[in-house]
């Protein structure tokens, strides 16, 4: 669910449109591109992560966003693993 100013709603604590966390995920900046996915991650609705993430960017950033998704690690380690096994990312 997003509000009217186009935050959504996991960024409950910044003030952040749906536009510029796009950008910050497309930047320069390889520190921050991680920050905001492994908070998209951790705080998004399943549904929600792949209107800003792909599976090929999980896969290419793996080894580094395992380590920063706290309490849905498991998750995302289950996913990943599923994923690989059947040959949907490298």
């Amino acid at each position: 669910m997003q509000d009217v100013t186009n935050r959504p709603d996991f960024l409950w604590d910044e003030r952040l449109t749906r536009d510029n966390l796009q950008k910050l995920l497309h930047g320069d900046d390889a520190e921050e591109r991680l920050y905001y996915a492994a908070k998209i991650l951790r705080e998004a609705r399943f549904e929600e992560v792949w209107d800003f993430l792909s599976p090929a960017f999980l896969a290419d950033h793996w080894e580094k966003l395992r380590w920063r998704l706290g309490r849905k690690r498991k998750f995302w380690e289950f996913i990943y693993r599923t994923w690989h096994t059947h040959g949907l990312i490298p």
